[in-house]
């Protein structure tokens, strides 16, 4: 496993956040395979204490279902100034949160909601809006088209009580092409990777603590709630109704027929 050495020089105001928010000395690296991964491997091997791990570029990045999560290396470029400087494309962070096994969809939405507040704070002034869509992206709707800004990745590593290792993979400055991605630059927002990261960890406690809260959040800028949806559930069966909202247990309330189906996991396809 790659070197994470605490942040020192590198993103100090989200190394202060993370001190702010209890979650330890937030730590770095320019490069790993995946920063969920190496947040799991500690806690299989006992611990299971909160933890911030940020990385410039993953080479083994992963979304839901077994998807790879892409991201760009750093570019190299040259400041106004004539001195060299590299651009980080995207915000790619994990969480460990002590938790327990029916706390751990909490940690998720904590970490989803932070960051759609973080971004719509970024974006204010711009005519882009950040959408949520079940169960883990959140989306830039703009002007100019729609695509995916970020994801949300999550498990629960087991142990007493427990741990959730949450990931949070955001396009920066630029976004994969042809993925139907977006990015915050493109939309208009600021691409500051320390100032979004601070503001992400700085409102993760609230959420935390409150998880009603976060589902609110999550449900009042829901791209999914009220629209016509198919799902296509993990065990090969599909689901077609309207997305009615969330239950306690994050699942997605599919009305069909007059009754509502709770959705565990799958993909939602927006129909017209």
């Amino acid at each position: 496993m790659p070197s994470h050495e605490p942040a020192s020089e590198t993103l100090p105001l989200s190394r202060a956040a993370a001190l702010r928010a209890g979650l330890g000395a937030l730590r770095h690296t320019v490069s790993t395979g995946s920063t969920n991964d190496d947040l799991a491997r500690e806690a299989r091997a006992g611990d299971q204490s909160p933890a911030v791990l940020v990385a410039d570029h993953q080479t083994a990045g992963r979304g839901r279902l077994g998807r790879r999560w892409l991201d760009a290396p750093a570019a190299d470029r040259t400041d106004a100034a004539g001195g060299p400087d590299r651009v980080v494309q995207a915000l790619l962070v994990s969480f460990r949160l002590p938790t327990s096994a029916a706390r751990a969809f909490d940690c998720a939405a904590a970490v989803s909601a932070a960051a759609l507040e973080s971004v719509a704070e970024a974006l204010a002034g711009t005519d882009a809006a950040v959408r949520s869509k079940w169960p883990n992206d959140l989306l830039i709707e703009a002007p100019e088209g729609s695509g995916k800004l970020a994801g949300v990745l999550s498990e629960f590593l087991e142990g007493d009580p427990g741990a959730a290792v949450v990931g949070l993979g955001l396009n920066l400055a630029d976004a994969p092409s042809g993925l139907g991605a977006a990015s915050l630059a493109g939309a208009g927002g600021p691409a500051g990777r320390d100032e979004l990261l601070a503001a992400v960890i700085d409102a993760l406690p609230g959420h935390l603590a409150d998880p009603a809260r976060a589902r609110a959040v999550l449900e009042a800028a829901s791209a999914t709630i009220g629209r016509k949806v198919r799902v296509e559930r993990t065990d090969g069966t599909t689901v077609t109704g309207v997305a009615r909202g969330l239950d306690d247990a994050g699942r997605l309330l599919v009305a069909v027929d007059g009754r509502d189906v709770p959705i565990d996991s799958g993909d939602v396809f927006h129909l017209r």
